[in-house]
């Protein structure tokens, strides 16, 4: 059996982020025997500490909110770790590059995906690590990699012009980025490909994660995950509360939140984040993967256009003809409401996605 090795973001407090590492170790297994390297930046280590400190000048407002929030993020550290631990096939923890080269005895194929792993301002600096600058001799493969809306200039462009044609496959997953390392490389093979989350069905989460087996709310409500809190989403969540008379459970560390909730998460696992998705009657986020799983399981939801990244999410509900549900103001959502998501239409478009993925990860990995 192929042993195939994976890099990727599979340590940080981010739902997405565990999850979409999850999701590409249990696809990339159809092809072999994965193991994800336990390698992480600073940066994203630090996201998991309780009390979080660095250089960053954003690093006293990190420390000032951790105290207040001390015993809920310790819980809430507590179920990722545990998540994790249960998910997980990890190689033994990676420090160095020297580390790191000596997997090439390990195994047959190198893998760098899916997330926003060649984004520097996600994992807290230029690391050719994920760009699998460690391997010699094995096949690369680069699988739905993201650069989120970073672009690479200087030097940076300059290393990536040559590793990129060290790679035997490289696929995207926004098209933007996509074009850009075409361009690059002048490579004309490179594809675009969905994130990992999206290449499982809602059935088959639910068997990965025994969803049916979790409590989930018994009353109607919407689920509110957000990264950015400002009075729009506010509004957002209110207006849909009203309009379809749901309960509004949300998951958020802050411990206020400028609208009021029937439940509030503030130390949920992963496991509770797909629950509460799995169980909505309707979503609003203004993540990309919460919009990515609610239109994979097919329940309503609005996209709240995020601070950055929104090449991301736009990309994204274009490619599915939801382009109106990514709203920045109020009568976006007003127009958004009038109309029903058709998800067999959705879901039928999906399905052509997935099977050109699953192609090109055929080719990749023979």
């Amino acid at each position: 059996m192929k042993k195939i090795a994976l890099i990727t973001i599979h340590y940080a407090n981010s739902y997405g982020g565990c999850l979409q590492a999850l999701a590409t170790q249990t696809i990339l297994s159809k092809f072999g025997k994965v193991s994800i390297i336990d390698y992480k930046t600073p940066q994203l280590e630090n996201t998991m500490k309780l009390l979080r400190f660095s250089k960053s000048p954003r690093s006293a407002l990190h420390l000032i909110k951790d105290i207040s929030r001390y015993f809920p993020r310790k819980r809430l550290l507590t179920r990722f770790h545990h998540f994790m631990k249960e998910n997980y096939n990890l190689t033994q923890p990676c420090h160095t590059k020297f580390e790191l080269e000596k997997l090439n005895d390990d195994f047959d194929v190198f893998v760098c995906g899916s997330d926003q792993i060649w984004n520097p301002v996600i994992i807290g600096s230029f690391d050719k690590n994920y760009m699998l600058d460690f391997v010699e001799g094995k096949p690369k493969v680069a699988f739905s990699t993201s650069a989120g809306s970073y672009i690479h200039e200087g030097d940076e462009s300059d290393y990536l012009r040559d590793a990129l044609n060290s790679f035997s496959s490289l696929s995207f997953r926004e098209i933007d980025t996509a074009e850009r390392m075409k361009t690059l490389s002048k490579r004309d093979d490179i594809s675009c490909t969905l994130d990992p989350t999206l290449l499982l069905t809602r059935q088959e989460w639910s068997e990965l994660l025994k969803l049916p087996e979790q409590q989930a709310p018994t009353e109607p409500y919407i689920f509110v995950y957000t990264l950015k809190k400002d009075r729009l989403v506010y509004e957002i969540i209110n207006k849909v509360a009203k309009k379809f008379d749901l309960k509004i459970i949300a998951i958020d560390q802050d411990p206020f939140l400028l609208y009021k909730t029937d439940r509030h998460y503030r130390d949920a696992s992963p496991l509770e984040y797909m629950t509460l998705i799995n169980n909505a009657s309707f979503v609003v986020t203004n993540s990309f993967h919460g919009t990515a799983f609610a239109a994979n399981f097919g329940v309503p939801f609005i996209s709240i256009k995020p601070e950055s990244g929104t090449n991301r999410i736009k990309y994204f509900l274009n490619g599915l003809g939801l382009g109106n549900r990514l709203v920045e103001d109020s009568q976006d959502l007003d127009a958004a409401l009038l109309t029903e998501i058709d998800f067999k239409s959705v879901h039928l478009e999906l399905d052509k996605q997935k099977e050109n993925t699953m192609k090109y990860l055929e080719v990749a990995m023979s």
